[in-house]
């Protein structure tokens, strides 16, 4: 996105200096963190406004200057926390001051104070916080297995009949779309030419934009914002307002549809008929906040799912050994006449490796979350400010070496041990010990875990069970190396690739034809929301 720079750095730059000069005659600041140099006035702005560099920079910085290091933004100050225990002291037991987001005036303005991963910690928050977790708890999330598992076997039969090696890629997106919009709303995505994708793709595509780090020069310098002249400014706040209004409309349409059904007695059992029913009389909030409360779930779950998904692929390309042993504990366990199902879990160790391990070797964005402080603090004899930006590096604890042997490399076994879920796991005494970061930390960490665990765990067991993968190879018969490159933005979702997959066996496609066979003619077992959206239908929904 072209920005006309030049007319506003000088004026951004002097109030800076101005800033800047006033805030640093406290003493405390000589107390900061180490860390690495910046520019004068801008900090390291340059440094961090490349994340796919920003990846390997701050494991490095780990390194060089320890568990908890400083960089500077502008006025804006970062601390990185680089070990489980730095987590644990200050996400986790002081998250009544690490709990707020810093200042991004662009993503705030896109949301209008409504999308709770950007609201600042207070009493809004809790509220939607509270009224989420009671409906993602343990016990509810295993009442959505059954979508998880329908939507597990179209996946399946989808890969069998694939046209080509590339088009799992779009396979994984619509499992994971049509998964988190069953559970959402209790309204299927059975291609990716519905119109109810084509409306979430549209916030989604709205989102990343919004908080693509570096593509906003006012997230940059959040103080201009009632200063400079936005037309200076890539007109951030005509795009925002435009965006808010579509994104508004989408959610409010699903949102009312399923209250207009409740009346009727005719909605779909589903995560938002069951936070309008029993939550919402409690905690009263407004229409549009609930309709983007329940939002919060497919911009969380849709995309960070798929990531995962895809770099399963990725990793069994990589390193096709763990295919092998894939495959060597489910013809012990499951073995060839059924598909593995939920509970065949807790006998699933390198399965359950499988998954944790994709999370470690990729999580699902490429910087961790930035929590904000709420006021002053001091750690280990650091200062740190009132208003800092707490970044939770997983990158540095994910790929240090003194925890894990050769941390760059695929290692399912690394967890054969570990019986745990990632919920359990984030809450065991010892930081140290836990089997990844992906899932956040403190007040602030996933509450959508359990629904993110069963979803991997299906998908991964079948998508193993069922199917050999290997490199694909063009006309010429050459072998087509998979990229490790991730696509643009946020997230560490890989660029696409392509990759054969194969039925083990005739009785395995026999076995995945039969299951979706018997799939659609039951529909989701144990779920009154059984049909999935018509078009039809969802010209009452879609807001266009």
């Amino acid at each position: 996105m072209a920005v006309a720079l030049f007319p506003i750095l000088p004026i951004g730059c002097l109030l800076i200096y101005i800033i800047f000069k006033l805030w640093t005659r406290d003493e405390r600041l000589k107390h900061l963190p180490p860390g690495p140099k910046g520019l004068p006035v801008i900090g390291n702005m340059l440094d961090m406004a490349d994340t796919d560099k920003m990846m390997k920079k701050s494991k490095d910085w780990a390194d060089e200057y320890g568990e908890i290091f400083y960089t500077k933004v502008g006025l804006y100050n970062f601390v990185w926390l680089s070990s489980p225990n730095a987590v644990r002291e200050l996400m986790d037991k002081k998250g009544s001051i690490y709990s707020s987001r810093p200042p991004s005036p662009m993503i705030n303005m896109v949301s209008n104070g409504e999308r709770l991963n950007f609201l600042p910690y207070g009493h809004k928050w809790r509220t939607i916080r509270n009224i989420l977790h009671s409906a993602l708890n343990l016990e509810t999330s295993s009442t959505y297995k059954p979508v998880q598992d329908f939507e597990s076997k179209q996946a399946l039969w989808e890969i069998l009949h694939a046209k080509d090696d590339m088009e799992f890629n779009d396979i994984n997106r619509r499992y994971s779309t049509s998964t988190i919009m069953t559970i959402t709303y209790g309204l299927r995505v059975p291609t990716l030419q519905h119109p109810l994708y084509q409306d979430i793709l549209t916030i989604v595509r709205h989102f990343s934009l919004a908080t693509a780090p570096g593509e906003w020069v006012i997230d940059m310098v959040p103080m201009l914002a009632d200063i400079v002249p936005q037309f200076l400014l890539q007109n951030w706040k005509n795009v925002a307002r435009k965006w808010y209004k579509e994104d508004s409309e989408i959610y409010l349409a699903l949102y009312n549809k399923l209250m207009d059904d409740i009346k009727r007695g005719t909605a779909p059992d589903c995560f938002l008929k069951d936070m309008a029913r029993e939550k919402l009389k409690k905690n009263p909030i407004a229409d549009t906040t609930a309709a983007f409360a329940a939002g919060a779930l497919i911009e969380a779950g849709s995309d960070a799912t798929t990531t995962a998904l895809n770099n399963v692929v990725l990793a069994c390309l990589l390193y096709p050994e763990i295919v092998k042993g894939a495959h060597e504990e489910l013809d012990r366990v499951v073995g060839s006449d059924r598909m593995p199902e939920f509970s065949d879990e807790p006998n699933l160790p390198y399965i359950r490796g499988i998954a944790k391990e994709t999370l470690r070797w990729r999580a699902s964005t490429k910087v961790g979350p930035a929590h904000a402080t709420t006021q002053d603090d001091w750690y280990n004899g650091y200062f740190i400010p009132k208003g800092t930006g707490v970044v939770l590096n997983w990158w540095a604890i994910h790929m240090n070496e003194k925890r894990w042997k050769d941390p760059e490399r695929f290692d399912p076994t690394r967890y054969l041990e570990d019986t745990l879920t990632e919920a359990e796991s984030m809450a065991q005494p010892n930081p140290e010990l836990r089997d990844h970061f992906t899932f956040g930390a403190g007040r602030r960490n996933c509450p959508g875990v359990h629904i993110a665990h069963n979803s991997l765990f299906i998908n991964i067991a079948r998508i193993f069970w069922a199917f050999n993968k290997q490199k694909s190879k063009d006309a010429d018969g050459k072998i087509l190396e998979p990229s490790t490159a991730a696509q643009p933005g946020f997230l560490l979702t890989p660029v696409k690739f392509p990759c054969h997959f194969e039925a083990r066996s005739d009785k395995h496609a026999r076995i995945i034809e039969e299951r979706w066979t018997e799939a659609q003619e039951k529909g989701i077992d144990g779920w009154k929301g059984k049909k999935e959206s018509s078009s039809e239908e969802n010209r009452g929904v879609s807001s266009r």
